[in-house]
């Protein structure tokens, strides 16, 4: 039998995928709140589909509920101080969208002008899962821009490289 994979291993070997990064959105209660977040993906296109982690010690956290809207900010290139923003433990609520240009699309989540590709979704299920919650949702709306995304990698954000002409 081996021993358990440690935690330091696995965020190591997690820290070598490059994956885009997004700005996950809620507007409940009358309050806007959100977090980067790098752990999303779709899960089906009938109905259109994604799954977010969510760390339940996210101010964002205790604002999910299902039925209500969230948003998924996939950001452009260039959109790497909202992404700082969003990510800081000393910046909360409304104090995020001080960056950028925010409104709602369908559902109320903030949709961030300018994004690579933002999802406005409606909740179906949030799952508890040890220090996460693993939240689905239904996209009923989408904006996007011909911007490339900005990429995550080995702990520091770059942007992804312009592909050349065959």
């Amino acid at each position: 039998m081996t021993a358990p994979l440690s935690a330091q291993t696995f965020t190591h070997g997690m820290r070598q995928l490059t994956l885009p990064v997004a700005v996950i959105t809620v507007h409940s209660g009358g309050q806007r709140n959100g977090l980067t977040a790098s752990s999303f993906c779709s899960v089906s296109t009938q109905p259109p589909r994604v799954l977010v982690c969510i760390g339940k010690q996210s101010s964002t956290h205790s604002q999910l509920a299902v039925g209500e809207g969230i948003g998924v900010n996939v950001l452009a290139a260039d959109q790497q101080d909202i992404a700082m923003g969003f990510a800081s433990k000393s910046v909360h609520g409304e104090q995020r969208f001080e960056q950028g240009c925010w409104r709602p699309l369908i559902t109320g989540a903030p949709m961030l002008e300018g994004s690579a590709v933002s999802f406005d979704c409606v909740i179906d299920s949030i799952i508890d899962d040890t220090t996460h919650s693993i939240v689905t949702a239904t996209v009923v709306g989408m904006t996007h821009s011909d911007q490339p995304c900005l990429l995550y990698h080995n702990g520091a954000a770059v942007a992804m490289p312009t592909a050349q002409p065959a």
